[in-house]
């Protein structure tokens, strides 16, 4: 089953090199850090919900015998 994840405009090594930089990134205390990260894991996470359900609307249109 091909997905349109790989159309992402986002490609694993600039993710790897956005979680790298905020690693290396001065944080004023550990909870800031932890915060930082948890943010950008969310907006992953929802990118990634948001293609799911554009994959599966997209492949439910192209079925033959769908309305």
């Amino acid at each position: 089953m091909a997905t349109g994840t790989s159309n992402l405009p986002e490609q694993p090594s600039d993710t790897y090199a956005r979680l790298a930089a905020l690693l290396h990134s001065p944080a004023p205390t550990p909870e800031a850090l932890l915060d930082r990260l948890y943010e950008e894991m969310l907006v992953r996470e929802s990118r990634a919900y948001a293609a799911g359900w554009s994959d599966a609307l997209a492949q439910g249109r192209s079925t033959p015998g769908h309305p």
